[in-house]
């Protein structure tokens, strides 16, 4: 992220915006998946039919389907402190690094 001068690193500011943007762009991404998923599930309605085998993983369907919109949710919320973690670096080093800095 970071170029070598006299004085030492310094941040590639708008790499690091850039970055930013990919990772929300990403963030964004996963959560229309998530949303088509879910669409599917409530089109569908159930998916696992009536016979036994269908009737057996009904139990343990509800739990295994909130199991994954969790992972959605953590992986978003994964993606977007990343996101804040670029974008508040980038205004930290342009800062630091700015004339007055």
């Amino acid at each position: 992220m970071g170029l070598k001068g006299a004085g030492g690193y310094y941040a590639n500011w708008a790499g690091m915006r850039s970055g930013a943007q990919d990772v929300r762009e990403r963030a964004e991404y996963v959560a229309a998946v998530r949303d088509e998923l879910q669409a599917l599930f409530a089109a569908e309605g159930n998916p696992l039919g009536g016979d036994q085998y269908g009737a057996e993983l009904a139990k343990t369907f509800p739990a295994q389907k909130e199991a994954i919109f969790d992972l959605f949710r953590s992986h978003i919320d994964y993606l977007d402190g990343v996101r804040d973690g670029l974008v508040n670096g980038a205004k930290a080093y342009e800062t630091a690094e700015g004339p007055e800095g």
